[in-house]
């Protein structure tokens, strides 16, 4: 609040001017004139005593007002943005309160001391302050209004827009909220300064404006919805496509019809339209906000890098000329596995100590692997994290008995499922390699631990399947929301045992839970890893790599009914190193592949550790 102190002086009124009584007798003034002669030193005084008499009254006159008036306190309040006088204004002095006339002003004796005083207005912000002195004076109080109101309306139409959500904030945060009534007005109190208004709706989007110095906001708002069908090559309806505003600001999955209706975007002039199986489509919005989408059919067959294959030109270039030959058309490229192969810019993983490891340029990677058409998956590993772990133990599981990191059968510390913090920085993560180009993210380890002791971990949590469960799906929503908000695919490595049993498994792991957030899931289903018994065969699954991709994808159908387009599984390329096992070669790699066609998924993936695969095995390109 600023103030203006000075000194108020009362103006004193001049005495009354001395009359003469000219009274007269015959007309005669009483007041003699002048003689023509020398005037006596008695005359003379008596001439200087007449003039003088005037000037000491009108002295005494002044002294006496000066000394006998009483120093005046006023005070105006005045509208801080228009500076209009403000009547009606309470000022409250002590315990005295005044009110102010119509020029906003109040007036009270002078002060002895300095004293509090309280000045408040309706639809004004109040201001306290102390002033005072013996000498009275001018102090002008300006308040700022602290309301807005206003109304929404349609700028097509000029109707009111209901039940839109507004929010009042500041560099604080939000400061109050609210929603637009049956005429689409509303009104908030106590407005904060330097506030802005943020209007949200499904129909309109989101609209921010700088409140200002306004107490009056009425918006025109134009639609935001975009509405339109998605459909195959034959005109055949698509259901679950994923309809996704090109800048993130929206989306909405189609109808069993194909139809969508997508809302809450903001300035949404392009969509990106996907569905498992198809490719990804760009569509303009035009001008009557229709979209008519047709996807091309695709089915994603990839093959393996590491960190190894990566930082070696020839054994990546081997991959490439394997897809350039037969009818491999994707590559999973490793991007996270304890450190991170190329220089992040995500803060949390940045700031740790031996976490980024560069071995790779992403743009240098994608632009060459993209030159050779080549879908690029980014696989990244989010809770097996030893060296998070490390370095954050307030992140890590905790061994009840030592009070240090709980470590699994290979010495490997792991970071808490249950932790918000880690699911926000690998989504992060997630988010910004979508942003670098690759075509997919997929997650892999999204789970809790299941080889160690677990009877000595510690996860802070009751460890119950309900409470797993909630963890590992909070940690993939917040993945699958921030890559598909970077206009990104989205996809999960899982254990398939998940399907042959229907629970968790231990580790938090549900197809009913996981399957709907994600674009593609990809089951582990390497024959090697089943247990005898695990599918009806005589004898180990390994021996049956067919049967064993057919039966594991037949239960996950039936678990989750319509989704196996969504299936797209990892494939055994490799012999298990255990005697016993069988070798596995082209033709056992080729049964897997033939199996899963057949189940009719969106693609496969070949898995070997090392990056080298059977091309035999492989179809030649067309």
């Amino acid at each position: 609040m600023s103030s203006r102190l000075s000194a108020s002086r009362s103006s004193s009124k001049l005495p009354p001017a001395m009359r003469v009584d000219r009274s007269t007798t015959g007309g005669r003034s009483l007041v003699q004139p002048r003689l023509a002669r020398p005037l006596s030193w008695l005359g003379w005084g008596a001439s200087l005593a007449i003039f003088l008499i005037p000037v000491v009254l009108l002295l005494g006159s002044f002294i006496y007002q000066r000394v006998a008036a009483k120093p005046e306190l006023q005070v105006q309040v005045t509208d801080a943005y228009s500076s209009a006088p403000l009547a009606g204004a309470t000022v409250t002095i002590g315990s005295q309160q005044l009110v102010t006339d119509a020029e906003g002003m109040v007036r009270a004796p002078a002060l002895a001391e300095p004293i509090g005083i309280t000045v408040a207005a309706a639809g004004h912000e109040a201001i306290t302050a102390q002033i005072g002195g013996p000498h009275g004076g001018a102090w002008t109080a300006p308040l700022r209004p602290n309301t807005l109101s206003g109304t929404l309306t349609d700028a097509a139409s000029g109707a009111p827009i209901v039940g839109a959500k507004l929010s009042l904030i500041n560099d604080q945060g939000a400061w109050a909220t609210g929603v637009t009534a049956a005429d689409g007005a509303y009104r908030f109190d106590n407005v904060p300064a330097n506030a802005r208004l943020v209007v949200e709706s499904d129909a309109y989007g989101r609209v921010e404006q700088p409140v200002g110095q306004k107490t009056a906001l009425s918006l025109p708002l134009k639609s935001t919805v975009v509405t339109g069908t998605v459909a195959d090559a034959s005109g055949k309806p698509i259901a679950e496509a994923r309809i996704t505003a090109a800048n993130g600001s929206a989306a909405t999955v189609s109808g069993p019809d194909g139809a969508f209706r997508l809302e809450g975007g903001n300035d949404v002039g392009e969509l990106l339209i996907s569905a498992p199986g198809f490719e990804t489509a760009k569509a303009s919005v035009t001008a009557n906000r229709q979209v008519a989408a047709s996807l091309q059919p695709r089915k994603i067959r990839a093959v393996y890098a590491n960190m190894g294959v990566l930082s070696t030109p020839d054994r990546l270039n081997e991959l490439i000329r394997i897809a350039d030959t037969t009818e491999i058309n994707a590559i999973v490229v490793d991007v996270k596995q304890d450190t991170i192969y190329y220089d992040t810019q995500v803060p949390f993983f940045k700031d740790l100590s031996g976490v980024v490891t560069p071995v790779f340029e992403p743009k240098q990677l994608l632009d060459e692997l993209h030159a050779h058409n080549l879908y690029v998956i980014a696989r990244m590993v989010v809770f097996k994290d030893p060296i998070v772990a490390e370095q954050r133990p307030d992140l890590a599981v905790k061994d009840e008995n030592t009070g240090q990191s709980w470590r699994d059968n290979n010495g490997a510390a792991w970071v808490n499922a249950f932790d918000e913090e880690l699911w926000r920085a690998n989504a992060d993560l997630g988010a910004e390699l979508t942003r670098l180009g690759f075509d997919e993210v997929q997650y892999d380890y999204i789970r809790f631990p299941s080889d160690g002791n677990l009877k000595t971990s510690d996860f802070g949590h009751d460890y119950t399947e309900a409470n797993r469960r909630a963890a590992i799906t909070g940690a993939v929503k917040a993945g699958a929301d921030a890559i598909h908000a970077a206009g990104g695919e989205f996809s999960l490595d899982l254990f398939p045992i998940i399907a042959l049993e229907g629970n968790d498994q231990g580790i938090g792991q549900t197809l009913q839970d996981l399957t709907p957030l994600a674009d593609y899931i990809s089951l582990m289903i390497y024959p090697s890893h089943f247990e005898r018994g695990n599918i009806p065969v005589d004898g180990h699954p390994n021996d049956f790599p067919s049967e064993t991709v057919t039966y594991t994808l037949q239960k996950a159908e039936e678990l989750m009914p319509g989704t196996i387009e969504k299936m797209r599984p990892w494939l055994q390329d490799f012999t298990y190193p255990v005697e016993g096992f069988s070798a596995y070669g082209p033709a056992q790699v080729r049964a897997q592949i033939d199996a899963a066609e057949a189940q009719g998924v969106s693609g496969w993936l070949l898995w070997n550790a090392a990056g080298e695969f059977h091309v035999d095995a492989l179809k030649p390109s067309s």
